[in-house]
């Protein structure tokens, strides 16, 4: 009878011991972490990665911007003054999750012209205009930045962080232009360098100096390296070429074959005020020049046109790009062509 009382009781005990092993291998599974680059991530966390980096992030690109001289004229003239009438006709750029464009010239109402009757100061009312229609970054590394000497570069870069337009290509030295600009999107870090091939050269940025980077500079491969490894996405932007030429040069492609060698996922041109070619190198794609988004160059066809370019990221990668040209007319209000 003994015997037959103690069988329970043991009977009890492992289903307990049994029990309780489960449980503790059943919790260390379900928290076994993965380390990658010092952060700790939960399978749970892992897979809320993997979801972000498989959604579909979309780049817009546009050419050169300027809206002073005769652009400023006709806003003042047939808008009251209002710049956002320049935007209203492209709702295409609200359907990017990221908006980029070169920023041609400085935006001020201070400083002295040091450049050329070609100099450009842009009214500070552009800024507020060029965020509602949903620019988020700009290239400021071109040869007009320094138009109206240092002031006028000092007080763009501070009314740009003012009012939330982010900027790549210039910076307070050397290191902090040389400093990737990165906008986080559905977990994918996009990150921004710019450059100038055609100057001016007396504003480059050093190391105790503001101003921009130079494509010229004997550290190019290092600087785009370095960028990349702040960004699972890198965009090279470059200031370049010959202005009204319809084709690239070999100075524009050695360049960009430096940037995707080391590291750029995709390489956008700007400075020769017409529609260049489009390169596919390494699976990866160079927009030699994306022509004029708004200037007042309206005295031929080619001028007139420029390239919005739309860009779909998917899992860290380019897998799709569509070219949509656009065109302006007497009042420089962009269009998609066709429209």
């Amino acid at each position: 009878m003994k015997t037959k009382a103690t069988l329970p009781i043991l009977s009890i005990i492992l289903a307990i011991v049994f029990f309780t092993a489960s449980f503790f291998t059943t919790k260390t599974l379900n928290n076994t972490q993965s380390h990658s680059k010092g952060v700790v991530v939960s399978s749970a966390g892992e897979s809320q990665i993997a979801k972000q980096l498989s959604q579909e992030t979309r780049l817009a690109f546009v050419g050169d911007m300027m809206l002073d001289r005769s652009v400023r004229t006709s806003v003042v003239k047939n808008f009251g003054g209002d710049y956002n009438q320049l935007f209203t006709n492209l709702t295409e750029l609200k359907g990017a999750d990221i908006l980029f464009a070169n920023l041609e010239g400085d935006v001020s109402d201070i400083g002295n012209n040091v450049g050329s009757k070609y100099s450009f100061r842009m009214d500070p009312a552009i800024l507020p205009a060029i965020s509602n229609a949903g620019f988020d970054i700009v290239s400021f590394a071109n040869n007009h930045v320094g138009d109206w000497n240092w002031a006028a570069f000092k007080d763009t870069l501070k009314r740009l962080s003012d009012i939330g337009i982010l900027q790549t290509g210039a910076g307070d030295t050397k290191a902090g232009a040389e400093t990737p600009t990165i906008i986080e999107k559905n977990g994918v870090r996009f990150g921004f360098i710019g450059f100038s091939d055609v100057g001016p050269d007396w504003i480059r940025a050093t190391d105790t100096n503001p101003g921009i980077l130079l494509a010229s500079d004997p550290h190019l491969a290092d600087i785009i390296k370095r960028a990349k490894e702040k960004s699972d996405v890198l965009i090279a932007s470059f200031h370049w070429g010959t202005e009204y030429n319809k084709l690239h040069n070999s100075r524009q492609e050695s360049l960009a074959h430096i940037a995707i060698d080391n590291g750029a996922d995709m390489v956008i041109g700007h400075h020769p005020h017409v529609i260049e070619d489009i390169e596919i190198y390494k699976d990866k794609p160079i927009v030699y020049s994306l022509g004029n988004f708004i200037f007042d160059q309206n005295f031929s066809p080619e001028t007139r046109k420029g390239l919005m370019l739309s860009v779909s990221i998917e899992e860290g990668k380019v897998v799709s790009h569509e070219e949509m040209p656009i065109s302006f007319g007497p009042q420089f209000v962009p269009i998609v062509s066709g429209k």
